[in-house]
């Protein structure tokens, strides 16, 4: 049987298709192990997480919602149930929500949550990506990260940091979704190329560590942000900032040393490494 030449076409390009966004073979992270893998933190192959809020900053209660929710969402559950070990856990349930946020940014199937406390009970609904979008949005990632991987392969430090910042400054602001929780995650970033500053400062976060730069994510009621390692020290870094100015701005470069809210400081603030005054922008002199 003899194949239509323009259906022949159509396969071949979306064959193409599919191969370079989903299954061409990658570098993938340096961190990544086979002992990483087989650890209770392990999540997919985007990043390896130090679990260091969790680690740190968590008291016994917390910590066991921190369990719970992390691990009903690494299953795909859209729901949970906790009985709380402590009267009055909205608090503790926020503290440990907060955690993941900043410990899993390649947690891309979780989106947001809603909840209600009755009878000290905890009633969770999860906002998910299906597992084969979520499976599929992780092989797309992977190998956006590998062409930023390529980019960076012979830069210094400081190359890397600006080529970051520019990288996902010159992504779009989704200002008519702002609030929606789809953009809460790095899947609306390396997939629809705009975010927010959620979805900019998790992508940032999978950058620099596949990369070979430490950094942290930062987050407060308004706003989520890095701390970015250069020579030994930790400065202010927040590409949303970027998205804002464009690079004809005298401005553009100002997410290298402030934020979008005017604060520094977010939560779990004593936990974080001493952040230098100066800002890295004047350190890197643009």
């Amino acid at each position: 049987m003899r194949i239509n030449r323009t259906v022949l076409y159509f396969i071949i390009v979306i064959s193409f298709f599919f191969f370079n966004f989903y299954f061409r073979p990658v570098q993938g992270n340096p961190l990544m192990t086979s002992k990483y893998k087989n650890s209770s933190a392990y999540v997919n192959n985007l990043y390896v997480s130090d679990e260091f809020f969790k680690k740190n900053s968590m008291n016994k209660d917390e910590y066991y919602i921190y369990e719970h929710l992390i691990d009903d969402v690494k299953k795909g559950r859209g729901h949970s149930i906790i009985k709380c070990k402590t009267k009055g856990c909205s608090a503790t349930y926020m503290t440990a929500y907060e955690a993941i946020y900043l410990d899993h940014p390649e947690l891309i199937a979780f989106q947001s949550s809603s909840w209600k406390e009755s009878d000290n009970t905890l009633d969770v609904s999860y906002l998910l990506l299906g597992k084969l979008q979520a499976f599929l949005g992780t092989r797309r990632i992977e190998r956006e990260i590998s062409i930023v991987q390529k980019e960076t392969k012979n830069m210094t430090d400081k190359e890397k940091i600006l080529f970051v910042y520019n990288y996902v400054a010159s992504h779009d602001y989704d200002h008519l979704f702002m609030y929606s929780s789809s953009n809460q995650s790095a899947y609306s970033f390396f997939t629809k190329g705009s975010s927010v500053c959620a979805g900019f400062a998790k992508a940032s976060q999978l950058l620099f560590q596949n990369i070979g730069i430490n950094s942290y994510l930062v987050m407060n009621t308004d706003h989520m942000w890095n701390y970015v390692e250069y020579e030994g020290k930790y400065y202010v870094f927040d590409a949303t900032m970027g998205t804002g100015f464009r690079k004809d701005s005298s401005n553009y470069y100002s997410g290298l040393g402030e934020t979008t809210v005017g604060v520094t400081k977010g939560y779990f603030e004593n936990f974080y490494p001493p952040i230098e005054d100066t800002k890295l922008r004047t350190v890197f002199g643009v």
